[in-house]
């Protein structure tokens, strides 16, 4: 049985539920422990979709090469990975761990879904240079151009992302998908851990927000409700940094869908 494996950061977490529910010949789910799994493992629990846990990708053994001809089957299972938020803030040191998981993950898997955009303009060849060990498809248009991150893959396309942001006029405004809505604002700043207190962030990024104009926190509806309490996690950033809110239509799964499919497609799925 092929393996696909699913390498994410944990922001598209709703989207691979999603995946998993569409696609039913999905056989087995296997997700890794690193500490940011658990939000992840309660919606499988709600779901109602088995899985096994595995301490580390270490703890895998290495991918089988899949069966051919008649006793092949079109069912394959997938591996899921989800790694923190935080180190989009470091382009250079997103790349090296993104790189570093993906070649520890290509002996476990015979594909890899790499559901990360640019982030940061770091993670464009990532398809390229993994060629040569084994498929790998990150998060890209039909006309093959890689998403600027994982707002602009919800939204559709750089054309899409770019419209919009041109509708703000200048205003800065910040973009909540429903697992953006669960972060507090710190996560994406990556301060030092315990270098500042509760206090001082806020301080910082408030300033950080009044300094370039944010009057708006855009509440994104991506169609998925996996993510509980969307409006009221929205109120409360916005309460805490006085801003309006603003409701956005227009999220989508296909981007999401049709790179998985590409994937499968590649490993003859």
């Amino acid at each position: 049985m092929k393996t696909i494996g699913i390498l994410n950061c944990k922001i598209l977490q709703d989207e691979i539920l999603y995946l998993i529910e569409t696609h039913p010949e999905i056989k087995e789910i296997t997700v890794i422990e690193n500490g940011v799994q658990e939000e992840f493992l309660q919606k499988l629990n709600k779901i109602g979709r088995q899985y096994k846990t595995v301490p580390s990708i270490h703890s895998l053994p290495d991918a089988q090469p899949p069966e051919t001809g008649k006793n092949a089957d079109d069912s394959y299972s997938v591996i899921i990975w989800n790694v923190e938020l935080g180190l989009h803030s470091i382009p250079k040191k997103l790349k090296e761990n993104i790189y570093e998981n993906l070649e520890q993950f290509a002996p476990k898997v015979n594909g890899i879904f790499l559901m990360y955009g640019l982030c940061g303009n770091v993670l464009g060849n990532a398809e390229e240079d993994f060629k040569d060990i084994l498929p790998v498809v990150i998060l890209k248009e039909a006309n093959g151009s890689v998403v600027d991150d994982c707002v602009g893959a919800t939204l559709g396309g750089r054309t899409q992302y770019l419209n919009l942001l041109k509708s703000f006029k200048g205003v800065g405004t910040l973009i909540y998908t429903p697992m953006f809505s669960c972060s507090p604002l710190a996560d994406f700043f990556m301060y030092p851990e315990g270098m500042f207190t509760d206090e001082q962030i806020y301080d910082m990024n408030k300033m950080m927000l009044d300094g370039a104009n944010y009057q708006y926190v855009a509440k994104l509806h991506t169609g998925l409700e996996y993510t509980e309490n969307f409006d009221e996690n929205i109120q409360n950033v916005a309460d805490l940094y006085n801003l309006k809110v603003i409701e956005l239509e227009g999220g989508s799964q296909t981007i999401f869908e049709n790179c998985f499919n590409e994937l499968k497609l590649k490993l003859n799925i």
